[in-house]
């Protein structure tokens, strides 16, 4: 038993979870699945911490809208990256 514990340990998520399957169609001995449901618990929150850990994606900022004249007083280029709507004004794309 303490040596099929000390296995658990380098054994990554698919792993464990097929040796609990296979605990559950064999011997079903409730400490050792209980010790897989602890390491399988461990994993994701391991899992779960690092991707905490990566910097969220920013939020779409809200769409910049400018009037007609707005638009006029840009430098040409820069109007490149505007679409006239419907109403007359210029949404940034």
């Amino acid at each position: 038993m303490k040596q099929a514990r000390a296995k658990l340990s380098g054994l990554g998520l698919a792993e464990l979870e097929a040796v609990l399957a296979a605990e559950i169609d064999g011997k079903h001995r409730s400490s050792l699945m209980a010790e897989v449901g602890r390491a399988i618990d461990a994993l994701k929150t391991e899992e779960e911490a690092e991707a905490s850990l990566v910097a969220p994606e920013p939020e779409a900022s809200p769409a910049r809208v400018l009037s007609g004249i707005e638009w006029f007083r840009l430098p040409r280029e820069v109007r490149r990256c505007w679409a006239r709507q419907p109403d007359g004004t210029y949404l940034e794309l």
